[in-house]
């Protein structure tokens, strides 16, 4: 039970990396944001908006991004998100962290196939 607490923190934190880059090209909605993601990715990241709208809400709440409701006809709302300044600086630092994890974790595999095959 321990791991699976571990990889949903693992995932929210890419996706809180991934709402944050791509909000830094536009403001867009959940739905979209849940598209787009499929779409950058090639398909290899995937999310539900149920597991998106958490994520959204927290980085609403920590000041990183913000919301703002828009008309769309008669009867449907849509809430688009805006990357703020601070949701800029919180990116790159997530984006650094990441980077240096991921070299880690690779440099981690290489080293033991090398070692495998030795």
């Amino acid at each position: 039970m321990a791991s699976d607490n571990a990889q949903n923190s693992f995932r929210r934190g890419v996706m809180s990396l991934v709402i944050l880059t791509l909000l830094k090209r536009e403001d867009m909605y959940g739905y979209q944001l849940v598209q787009e993601t499929a779409r950058a990715s090639g398909g290899g990241l995937t999310t539900q908006e149920g597991s998106l709208y958490p994520v959204l809400y927290k980085l609403v709440a920590q000041g990183l991004i913000s919301d703002r409701k828009v008309q769309v006809g008669k009867r449907m709302t849509r809430v688009y998100y805006h990357l703020e300044p601070a949701g800029e600086q919180r990116q790159r630092q997530l984006r650094q962290e990441y980077e240096e994890i991921t070299r880690g974790v690779f440099q981690i595999i290489k080293e033991a196939d090398n070692h495998g095959e030795s």
